[in-house]
Formats: C-alpha cells, sequence, structure tokens
C-alpha cells in the first residue's frame, strides 16, 4: 500500500472512487491484507512479542530472616558500595540486583517518611 497516495486511500475507504479504480487497486490492497495477516498470524504465534518482547516479571518476595539481615545493614550503611551489596547478596543468597534494589527501595521509603513528617 505505500505506493498509493493517501488521497487514494482516503478515497477508497470513502467509496469515491470509480468502478474502474476499485477494481484496478483490488490485487494491490487483497496483497498487502494477505500480508498484513500473515505478519499478525506469525506475532500471534510468538508468545513474547504478543506480550510486548519481554515476560514479565514476577514480583521478588524476600522471606523474613533475610528482610531483618537487610534491615540492620541499612541502619548501619544506609549507601553501602556495589562491593558490600555483592557481599551481602551472596551472604543471603538473594540476586545482587534484588539486595540493590532493596536499598534503593528503602532510601526513598525514608525520605517519603521524612518527608510527609515534615508537612
Amino acid at each position: 500500500v505505500g505506493s498509493l497516495s493517501q488521497s487514494t486511500i482516503c478515497r477508497f475507504e470513502s467509496l469515491t472512487l470509480s468502478h474502474n479504480n476499485m477494481i484496478a487497486l483490488k490485487p494491490i490492497l487483497q496483497a498487502w491484507l494477505e500480508e498484513a495477516e500473515g505478519a499478525q498470524r506469525e506475532k500471534m504465534n510468538k508468545p513474547e512479542l504478543f506480550n510486548g518482547g519481554e515476560k514479565k516479571r514476577k514480583r521478588t518476595s524476600i522471606a523474613a530472616p533475610e528482610k531483618r539481615s537487610l534491615e540492620a545493614y541499612f541502619a548501619v550503611q544506609p549507601r553501602p558500595s556495589s562491593e558490600k551489596i555483592a557481599a551481602i547478596a551472596e551472604k543471603l543468597d538473594l540476586k545482587k540486583n534484588v539486595v540493590r534494589v532493596w536499598f534503593c527501595n528503602q532510601r526513598q521509603k525514608q525520605k517519603r517518611m521524612k518527608f510527609s513528617a515534615t508537612y
């Protein structure tokens, strides 16, 4: 359909083209429709593409003992280095990124609580 002008498409949609022009456009539009439907079927057969390309990550839940340990580390050092985060993650058998995000979230939570206490 890329070879057709916008005005031709508009006139086709509004049925204002002549009968002969409609007949001339039919094979072009039929080929475009088949290609578009084929691409849609292919996309539907690939679930990773159907959901925007990526599967949604499940929410991480941290068990109570690990959470208490993280809170204790946070009380001592709310901004641990990357190396310290890696050590904590290894000790608690958590992914480094989970520990890093937990510390970020705790700092934001602390900031929110501090902000709401002043107003």
